[in-house]
């Protein structure tokens, strides 16, 4: 019996594919949701002198468990007992090591077993492809412990630590517009990545903050993509450091439109294909909470909702329409400023620069950019105008 996965994660992208390959049945792998259907050939296993055997599906997983975490790309598994649920188990092994594991799970690119047998023992012989060698992921472990060092500071807390995670992230890795570098180690060696990149060095940080998180598999509109999930005090939000970093990449700017949200908020644009922990909290309610309970981080948690734009929901700083943008534009312009940001909650239609220029007597020239604003209503963008 042969089985062969491969796992691509394209942005866009982020195209995950299994295959099972012809010497066995073809079929998608379980990691889609598809069932596994093989061949396979009853033969004598071969001996293999020293090789402890393995016994049960336990020992099974714990013995494919310490290989693929040693970054081993070929390796033979003796097996001693009734093999009749051989397959399965070798199978629900895998998927279950993956699952545990989201960092090792994303970082196989591949992997293909076969298995000779009878009926009281056999002989598991596995491939494995990486995005990472042993050596590489060495030095994404010592990396990340250096940037950790360098990020977190004596005295932060979790939500501290997020934000510097994030921050460093987007400042310090751009999107593989080439769609060719998938990995953690890509990211801080090369400096870019695609989304599974992103989600694997952003995960690998927040683990080294003691902070619970998740790598979310899924889709948006370009096509299958990848992203985290992060637990702070119990409540999970996703966070999506791929989409909150400019393309082309912009030199020392963050974004945060993908910063902490809930499922209906990202839902909008990305959709999941696992199950994965609810995100039913807004973290604007959080960070509410959190100004009134703790005093001491009052600040940071007043400016870190400034700068996710919750502000924005507030009416005077929404405009639907040319004349309230008008307004808003006078109001800045008294104050010495030339530009304003809004919550424009006009859906797809872009402000008529013409209008604005008859609404507002003095402007000489106008301009808009525009972002997507989840935290809003479906539709609403964060739309920054500057004039002059």
């Amino acid at each position: 019996m042969v089985k062969f996965k491969e796992r691509t994660l394209h942005e866009g992208e982020r195209l995950m594919a299994y295959w099972k390959t012809k010497t066995a049945v073809s079929v998608l792998a379980a990691w889609l949701g598809w069932t596994a259907v093989s061949l396979s050939e009853q033969v004598t296993p071969q001996a293999h002198g020293a090789n402890a055997a393995i016994s049960s599906y336990t020992t099974l997983r714990t013995a494919l468990k310490q290989h693929l975490t040693s970054r081993e790309t070929s390796f033979t598994v003796p097996y001693k007992g009734a093999t009749g649920s051989l397959s399965a188990d070798i199978s629900k092994a895998i998927e279950s090591i993956f699952a545990a594991d989201d960092g090792l799970a994303y970082t196989v690119s591949s992997y293909r077993w076969s298995m000779s047998y009878t009926k009281k023992e056999a002989t598991i012989r596995v491939q494995v492809g990486y995005w990472e060698n042993a050596k590489q992921t060495e030095y994404v472990t010592a990396r990340v412990k250096e940037i950790a060092k360098s990020i977190f500071k004596p005295g932060m807390n979790a939500h501290e630590k997020v934000k510097a995670v994030h921050d460093w992230v987007l400042l310090n890795v751009a999107y593989d517009r080439t769609l060719v570098q998938h990995s953690a180690y890509a990211a801080l060696t090369k400096g870019v990545t695609v989304c599974q990149g992103y989600a694997l060095l952003t995960y690998r940080l927040l683990n080294e903050g003691g902070i619970q998180n998740r790598i979310v598999e899924g889709t948006v509109s370009t096509g299958p993509h990848a992203w985290n999930l992060v637990n702070l005090d119990g409540k999970w939000y996703h966070l999506d450091t791929t989409f909150d970093d400019p393309v082309p990449d912009a030199k020392g700017r963050t974004t945060y439109g993908y910063y902490l949200i809930t499922d209906e908020q990202i839902g909008r644009d990305h959709r999941w294909t696992k199950t994965y922990p609810a995100a039913v909290t807004s973290y604007g309610v959080t960070l509410k909470k959190a100004i009134a309970a703790d005093g001491k981080k009052a600040s940071f948690y007043d400016g870190l909702r400034n700068t996710l734009g919750y502000p924005l929901l507030d009416a005077k700083n929404t405009a639907d329409n040319e004349s309230e943008l008008g307004e808003r534009i006078r109001s800045a312009r008294k104050a010495g400023k030339s530009s304003v940001t809004v919550r424009w909650t006009a859906g797809t239609r872009q402000p008529d620069l013409q209008a604005l220029l008859d609404e507002v007597p003095g402007l000489k020239s106008v301009s808009t950019s525009s972002l997507p604003f989840p935290l809003g209503d479906p539709g609403d963008t964060v739309l920054k105008v500057e004039f002059r």
